[in-house]
Formats: structure tokens, C-alpha cells, sequence
């Protein structure tokens, strides 16, 4: 039995919450979405459910997600905008929500004048254009820089072409959302991932409206990155730095050993490489000797510098979430480079190994070669001879270079935090540019200083209690400042599936399509366990669940406790990474890591 509507509603005002919901064809995202809608209705708040309708028939998020663009043919959109409306009706009717589409706030002739408006904007005056306060020629830039790998607003026409698609769908979603915030009036509105164009055009039409406006995302932790939710005010990097924020706070509060259990699952989920999350090529099967692979000298300490993909700063740069790196010591990650080949090229006791982002290349998840992997390609041509390049194209795992390499160097890479965990010295340039405390790495933020943090970090080498910090932040990160709604949705997204098993789930969406979809809703907990939690959340306008007390039920481990668990942890790693019952080379970290045994 369901339970009513305010029955578990705690003091404050309740508030009207609309939520944005177009993209009812990933279930990924429309399933925990509608469960925190559900929770806050129980907790007596008013819900608006809008979906899509086929309002965005030119190009849309789900579109995307199955594979189409702008440019696939119409039958097959079509299909995903069916199945949209199948899996939102379905939603409707099993949560009891209700709403309109934006396709019902729409006049006939608002498609054809939002089509003619976009066609007939140069490319300049479309970035520039601004409709009800909100930069809607902006915002829709952020897919096509994210699915084109650019590094720069420079569009040829078929960019532009693609460009113009989204733009169409910002502007009628401008169109009928104005109508909507005028009709419905919400105190709120919540969107799945506010970066997405449209929905970032309902959040800036929030603004001009004073209304707050909440993103959800899944959360981070591979292993149950959909158990989890991210549930924050504005955007995901504002809600992270309010993480980072905390960290003071949590620091010094040992980790329980289910909480360091499921921080090493997401790792074990990383070491597999076959996450589209995870863009690191899996662990080797067999030993993997990084001297002999790049010729490094016995005696030569090895440096990887991690390079990051430009494209996701440049799209979020635009769009206005993240401020503009020009105060960061090195304008662009090839000027870094550049400066470390000079640095190492006079130290023949040491040896770079320069390490290019797979997502820069055709990868598992996007089949684009970015604008940056060019660059780099003739940038590598004159190395020094102690200076080398690992492609994505080699084929190595990051965890492979991590065993003999004695220093990480790092741009804005979340392989600063990870590489951290494994208690390895990492150094970083531009603090303000990472999302994890800056105090887990070494810091340089002039030339100077990075070329002195190097050294230093050389002399401290590996710690066990650099890993301890790291999984405390990760306990924040994946666990203390989440929602979760396990109880309600925990698909095995982090587990490999057997090939019988992939082929059973094909045969059951083939016979039986929307037989998974009505098995999460009918099987669902009557209430998710942080109701409360979400309900303070929304009744306050906090920033973040830790804001309203969403750690209280953490609980208190000894050190000693804590110590026997991370150890225990570190081994399951290493054992993850080099195998067992081996003999490994001292001074490497399967070595460190055998020795916690």
C-alpha cells in the first residue's frame, strides 16, 4: 500500500515543484527521477510532471543516448519519441503524477517561427541570441561541443548544422516554458542533469522567475552509480564544490569498513575497463613491464603526466558553470606539457611518460576523434629522448602504468584522486580546476613551486595514509553527501553480465518490451529510506543533502578499526591489479600494496 500524500511531512512549507522531465525514453535517468518526485509528494509537496510530448521531433537527449542525430532518418526519431511516450504514460499512471507536455503548451505556428528564427540567424548572431533573459544560443552549444570533440567555437557548416538542431529545441522549449511558469507558477523546478540544453533553458527561465531550480545524477561509484542520486541545488559542479567544502569536516572521521568496501568496488569496476564510464583500456591480463614497454633506464624514476579532454571544459565554460581557466598557470594542457618535456628533457634521472586521454580518440562511448588529438599529434612530433607518449591507441591501462611510475602529474583529471587512492604522490597546477580537495595532491601553481612539488613528492613517495584520505573524500563524494534509493532501484549497472544473461535481456526487450520498466515500478519500496532527507532538502532550499543533516547516521569507527579495513581493502586491490601468490619487483606498488597482507 502506497502511502498518502503529506502523511510523513515534517515542519516548514511545503512547496509547488515542477518537475522537467522531456526525456522519458532513458529510464535510466526517468526512473530514479520520478521516485524522488514520488518521495517529495509524500512528504506533501505539489508535483507538476512536464515531459516532452514530441515537442524536440529535431534532435533531443534520448535521440542520442539510442545512437540517431539530427541527421537519422525520421522514422527512427519517431520511434524514440514513441517510446518516450510509452515509458511516460507508463510513469504517469504508476506514480500518479500529473502534468502536461511542452507539445500541449504549444501553438501550431511556434514550431514553424522557432525553425524560421534559427534558420535565418547567422552563426554569430545565433551564439549571441537572448530570449526572456535567458542566453538560449549559449546554452545550446553544449551537445554539439560535447558530441564533436571541440575545443573551440570555430564551426564548420556541418557543426553548425547540427548546432542549429539543438538551437531549435532551446527555443521552443523557451517558448512553451515561459507559458508554463506563467500557468502552473512553481516554487521550484527540478531537472534531471541541468546541463543538458533544454533543461538548462528551464533553469535560467527559473532565474528570471526567482524560482530555484535542483539538478539530480546518478551517482559516481561505478559498482552502484544508479543506486545512488546526486540531488543539488543549480548544477553538479556547484554541488560538488560544496562537497569539497565539507571536507574539513570529514577528514578526520575514520571510514567504516562498508564504506571502504563499496569505494574499492567502484575501483574493481574501473580495473575492468568496460564501464562507458570508465575510458582507461582494462588491466593487463599478464605482467606488464613499463621499462621495457617505453625503454626507461633501470635507474630513471618514471613521471606520468594525465591529460584531460578539452571539449566537457569547453562546453561547460559556455554554458556558464564553470569559470574561465586563463588565471590557471598554463593557459592550454599542450603549454604544460610543453613545459614539463623542457623540465625532464635536463633530468636524465627521471623519465615522462605523457599520457593522452582516451576520450580525445574513438573510444566505447563516442566514435569522434577531437579537435585536441590533432593538435596533439603534431605538438609530440620532437620529444626528448627521456620523454615518451602513451596513446589511447596502445591499448594500457592506467593501472598498469601506476605500478612502477613514482609520480603523477595531473591537469584536471579525476586520475588525481584515484592514483591518490593508491597511495601514489600525484601534482597538480590549477586547484581551482579539480573537484576533489587539493590537499590529496602536491600543488605548484607557478612554474617554480610545480618543479619544487615534483621533488618533494619524489622524496615522500608512496603512503599508505595518502590512500586513507582519499577514501575519506570518496566516502563523501560516493556515499555521505547521496541519496540513496536502493531499496527502490539497484540494477546491476557495475557487474558483468554472463553471455547468456545478455542474451536473455535482449530476447525479454524483443518479446516483452516494457516488461522491465513496469517490474521498477511495480517492485518499487513504498517510500525510499532519505525521504525525509529529500523532503528537508527542498523545504529549506540547501544546497546539498549534507546541508540537512544527511550524515547523521554515519557511523563511528575507531581508528584501529578503520586501519584493518583499509588494509584489508588495499590488498583486494592489489590483488585486483597484479594477482596473488606472485613475486613482484620491490619497490613497485603491487609490492606496497602485497606487503599490507
Amino acid at each position: 500500500m502506497r502511502i498518502p500524500c503529506a502523511e510523513i511531512s515534517l515542519a516548514g512549507c511545503a512547496v509547488k515543484i515542477l518537475f522537467f522531465a522531456p526525456h522519458a525514453a532513458v529510464w535510466v535517468h526517468a526512473f530514479p527521477e520520478a521516485l524522488i518526485a514520488e518521495s517529495l509528494a509524500q512528504s506533501g509537496h505539489t508535483i507538476v510532471y512536464v515531459s516532452c510530448g514530441e515537442a524536440l521531433q529535431q534532435v533531443c537527449i534520448p535521440m542520442n543516448a539510442f545512437g540517431l542525430d539530427h541527421l537519422s532518418p525520421v522514422h527512427a526519431r519517431q520511434k524514440i519519441c514513441r517510446l518516450c511516450g510509452e515509458q511516460k504514460r507508463l510513469l504517469k499512471q504508476e506514480f500518479g503524477f500529473a502534468g502536461c507536455d511542452l507539445a500541449d503548451l504549444l501553438e501550431p505556428a511556434d514550431q514553424v517561427q522557432a525553425k524560421q528564427m534559427v534558420d535565418a540567424l547567422s552563426f554569430e548572431d545565433s551564439l549571441a541570441l537572448t530570449m526572456e533573459g535567458v542566453p538560449v544560443g549559449k546554452l545550446a552549444l553544449y551537445e554539439t561541443i560535447l558530441n564533436r570533440k571541440k575545443t573551440s567555437i570555430e564551426f564548420d557548416a556541418s557543426d553548425q548544422e547540427e548546432y542549429r538542431a539543438w538551437l531549435q529545441g532551446a527555443v521552443t522549449t523557451l517558448i512553451a516554458g515561459k507559458r508554463l511558469f506563467e500557468r502552473e507558477q512553481p516554487e521550484c523546478i527540478v531537472v534531471y542533469n541541468s546541463f543538458y540544453s533544454v533543461n538548462h533553458v528551464m533553469c535560467r527561465l527559473a532565474n528570471t522567475y526567482k524560482v530555484p531550480h535542483y539538478f539530480l545524477h546518478a551517482g559516481g561509484n561505478l559498482s552502484r552509480r544508479l543506486h545512488t542520486l546526486m540531488v543539488g541545488r543549480e548544477e553538479a559542479y556547484r554541488y560538488l564544490r560544496c562537497l569539497v567544502e565539507r571536507w574539513q569536516q570529514f577528514r578526520d572521521r575514520p571510514c567504516a569498513p562498508r564504506t571502504l568496501r563499496e569505494i574499492t568496488d567502484h575501483f574493481l569496476v574501473l580495473f575492468r575497463g568496460q564501464s562507458v564510464f570508465s575510458y582507461s583500456a582494462s588491466t593487463s591480463k599478464s605482467a606488464f613491464n613499463l621499462r621495457k614497454r617505453f625503454g626507461i633506464g633501470a635507474d630513471q624514476k618514471v613521471l606520468v603526466a594525465t591529460m584531460s579532454s578539452n571539449d566537457e571544459r569547453l562546453a561547460a565554460n559556455v554554458i556558464g558553470v564553470l569559470p574561465n581557466s586563463s588565471t590557471a598557470l598554463f593557459p592550454r594542457q599542450v603549454d604544460w606539457i610543453s613545459s614539463l618535456a623542457r623540465f625532464v628533457g635536463s633530468r636524465q634521472d627521471l623519465f615522462l611518460v605523457i599520457r593522452v586521454h582516451p576520450r580525445d580518440f574513438p573510444n566505447k562511448r563516442e566514435g569522434v576523434k577531437s579537435e585536441q588529438a590533432r593538435l596533439l599529434e603534431q605538438a609530440f612530433r620532437h620529444l626528448p629522448s627521456n620523454v615518451c607518449v602513451n596513446w589511447p591507441g596502445d591499448e594500457i591501462s592506467l593501472y598498469d602504468l601506476a605500478n612502477e611510475t613514482s609520480v603523477f602529474l595531473n591537469a584536471w583529471s579525476s586520475a588525481g584522486k584515484e592514483m591518490s587512492l593508491l597511495g601514489i604522490p600525484v601534482v597538480i597546477y590549477a586547484p581551482d580546476l579539480i573537484f576533489y580537495p587539493s590537499d590529496l595532491n602536491y600543488v605548484g601553481t607557478t612554474e617554480h613551486e610545480f618543479v619544487e612539488k615534483i621533488d618533494q613528492a619524489l622524496q615522500d613517495g608512496w603512503s599508505i595514509e595518502r590512500s586513507r584520505a582519499t577514501y575519506r573524500w570518496l566516502a563523501i563524494e560516493y556515499e555521505y553527501g547521496l541519496i540513496n534509493i536502493a531499496e527502490s532501484y539497484s540494477p546491476q549497472d557495475g557487474q558483468t553480465r554472463s553471455v547468456l544473461q545478455r542474451v536473455l535481456k535482449r530476447v525479454q526487450r524483443l518479446v516483452m518490451p516494457m516488461s522491465q520498466q513496469i517490474w521498477d515500478c511495480r517492485k518499487r519500496a513504498e517510500r525510499i529510506k532519505a525521504c525525509e532527507v529529500v523532503d528537508r532538502l527542498f523545504r529549506s532550499r540547501a544546497a546539498t543533502p549534507l546541508d540537512v543533516g544527511a550524515n547523521t547516521s554515519i557511523p563511528h569507527i575507531s581508528p584501529e578499526e578503520e586501519c584493518r579495513a583499509l588494509r584489508s581493502e588495499l590488498c583486494r586491490i592489489g590483488k585486483a591489479l597484479f594477482g596473488s601468490g606472485l613475486s613482484h619487483k620491490p619497490d613497485t606498488l603491487a609490492a606496497r600494496l602485497e606487503a599490507l597482507d
